[in-house]
């Protein structure tokens, strides 16, 4: 009996896992002939099985392992965990049983989150929900989110926006900072093509209005932060800004370019977007019509 777990890595080992406690199967056997064969045959303790982890095999130890496998008995359970299987393995496991686990992305990765905080006993409000599945919206990486879930479980209740700012080690996606970037270059064409790129990827674009209205209200505050204590080492600003030094370095490097008018026009428009938004305008139109009225504000004189 083959079993093959693919797609998301961090949801098909789960799976596997689970599966392999069912049968009896303890840790991964290595990807070896001799080491495989001996697995399956089982001994005195037991009867043979065996879970292979086939993520970056090569196909000539591919082509030493499948006769080992093409002569397995139904009774003998063997289970492959292969994110991402080569053609020549997608091929051979048509005849076998396969499990896939497609990343969660946009609404669904929301749901994942909250799930897999209630099942670790966490309370997360919905904007900690959003920052983290913002922090890898582009490439949803399970692994790192579970990590961060698991560090949010020292902390104590109630879990803030801000005390989980401070804890979470992911960086931020470079995307929404390259948005706002293009913006203070006054490259609208090229913000707008990013834009549209992050919506075409499932993006909500309530939540990139809202992570635009973040991203530039921590520009005032590094802004503010650099008029204040314009000496001082990057790590101390980064420190005072209190959100992920990634972030803050972004920030303070923007800020450095900005003056205050300009700062509180765009805080305006932002405002103004926000407020249509919520009395029903379409979050899509108001978000374009923000980000060419906030590159007319940044852009070169």
């Amino acid at each position: 009996m083959i079993k093959v777990f693919t797609g998301d890595p961090f949801l098909a080992r789960e799976a596997l896992l689970r599966e392999a406690r069912l049968q009896g199967l303890k840790g991964f056997t290595p990807p070896q002939p001799e080491a495989l064969a001996q697995a399956l045959q089982g001994g005195l303790f037991g009867r043979g099985g065996a879970a292979l982890e086939l993520s970056e095999v090569s196909e000539a130890s591919w082509k030493a392992l499948k006769p080992i496998l093409e002569k397995l008995p139904p009774e003998v359970p063997l289970l492959i965990l292969d994110p991402r299987p080569s053609v020549a393995r997608s091929a051979f496991y048509r005849a076998h049983e396969r499990q896939d686990f497609p990343t969660p992305k946009g609404k669904e990765l929301l749901r994942y989150l909250e799930n897999r905080a209630r099942a670790l006993g966490l309370k997360l409000p919905a904007g900690v929900v959003h920052f983290l599945a913002g922090l890898v919206s582009e490439d949803p990486d399970l692994l790192a989110l579970e990590q961060e879930l698991q560090k949010l479980r020292l902390l104590t209740p109630p879990l803030t926006l801000e005390k989980v700012e401070k804890l979470v080690a992911i960086r931020p996606p470079i995307s929404g900072f390259e948005v706002v970037r293009l913006v203070l270059e006054g490259k609208a064409e090229k913000a707008l093509s990013k834009l549209e790129a992050l919506l075409a990827e499932g993006e909500d674009p309530l939540r990139v209005l809202g992570a635009f209205s973040w991203q530039h209200t921590l520009l005032f505050r590094a802004w503010a932060l650099l008029q204040e204590t314009p000496g001082g080492s990057e790590e101390e600003k980064a420190a005072r800004l209190e959100v992920h030094p990634f972030a803050a370095r972004r920030a303070l490097e923007m800020a450095r370019r900005l003056d205050i008018k300009a700062i509180e026009k765009a805080l305006e428009l932002l405002m103004e977007a926000e407020l249509k938004v919520k009395r029903g305008r379409d979050p899509r139109l108001a978000l374009e019509k923000l980000v060419v009225e906030l590159t007319q504000v940044f852009g070169p004189r």
